[in-house]
């Protein structure tokens, strides 16, 4: 049996397709299934994206469509950064893999209450509206689950604004019933995902490999590595895949354990997560939340997902 049942929510762009490669090929862990919102682009490409790649992997598990939105704004894709489609690079053949016809955010309740407690493992790497809206459906969707991992967040920078990293900040209001509600949290941040970046060598390397997902890896870094170039400065950080792999390997991050509360307003600071890191509040703990990553144990966890689908 595997260690850990997992379901995966998305909004499927360069970095979230990585993770759904690892996910589905780790012998750690069974994707039960993935789950899609709107965020990196809208629910449109995102799905597409997620069917495109399911499809042309093989890959099993069921797909919901889930929020065109944020709960209570417009929606602001990060499409500078993943392209018109949100995955811009790999060239899909016509799919035969459709969505369910289940709502993710119904779907999500459903599961969770469903399965024994402390059985499943949330992994969520997009905007959090998909999860509020699971658990206003169904409260006890928080407190069922084993354990909620965030790609989100950080104590210090934020890549949106001086502050606010992505995903918090595309719907902050979300994020805040999310982190209000009980949950097992463990919160990567930037703090901790700025720390396993992808460089020309290291994509050369892994490329090299050989097989389909390979070759979608290539061709869909070698996109996300010059718009994050070009537009940040900087090589592209492995965020979303190193939440599947912490899910894989738990020393793969160092975590504290701090009170997180979700800023949703101000100019600058909307989409905050305030780390409470001196006590101040002098409230419990919510989250565990990552300051560290051991990028060694990151780069073989990839690999190996690669290769799972290796001609040889």
């Amino acid at each position: 049996m595997s260690e850990r049942r997992v379901i995966l929510d998305v909004d499927t762009g360069h970095d979230d397709a990585v993770a759904i490669m690892i996910a589905a090929s780790a012998p750690e862990l069974t994707l039960e299934a993935i789950t899609v919102t709107a965020g990196n682009q809208t629910l449109d490409k995102t799905l597409s994206n997620t069917l495109n790649l399911c499809d042309a992997l093989g890959i099993e598990a069921p797909v919901f469509a889930g929020m065109t939105k944020p709960l209570m704004r417009d929606l602001v894709p990060a499409a500078r950064i993943h392209g018109e489609s949100g995955l811009d690079g790999p060239v899909f053949q016509p799919r035969k893999k459709i969505a369910e016809k289940e709502h993710a955010a119904v779907a999500l309740a459903r599961m969770v209450t469903e399965a024994p407690p402390n059985s499943l493992t949330l992994i969520a790497v997009g905007p959090l509206t998909n999860v509020a809206m699971a658990i206003r459906l169904e409260p006890t969707v928080a407190t069922k689950l084993r354990e909620l991992i965030i790609m989100g967040g950080s104590i210090g920078r934020g890549n949106v604004t001086p502050s606010s990293e992505f995903n918090i900040h595309a719907d902050p209001e979300a994020a805040a019933i999310v982190f209000s509600s009980g949950a097992p949290i463990t919160m990567v941040g930037l703090d901790v995902t700025t720390k396993i970046t992808l460089d020309e060598a290291r994509l050369a390397s892994l490329s090299s490999i050989g097989g389909p997902a390979a070759e979608i890896f290539s061709k869909s870094m070698g996109n996300y590595m010059a718009a994050c170039r070009h537009y940040l400065g900087e090589y592209p950080a492995m965020h979303d895949p190193s939440c599947v792999a912490y899910a894989i390997e738990p020393k793969l991050m160092t975590l504290r354990e701090y009170h997180v509360e979700v800023e949703y307003s101000g100019t600058f600071t909307l989409g905050r997560t305030v780390v409470d890191t001196a006590g101040v509040t002098k409230k419990a703990p919510n989250a565990r939340v990552g300051v560290d990553a051991d990028e060694t144990i990151f780069w073989p966890l990839l690999a190996r997902a690669l290769g799972h689908w290796s001609r040889g």
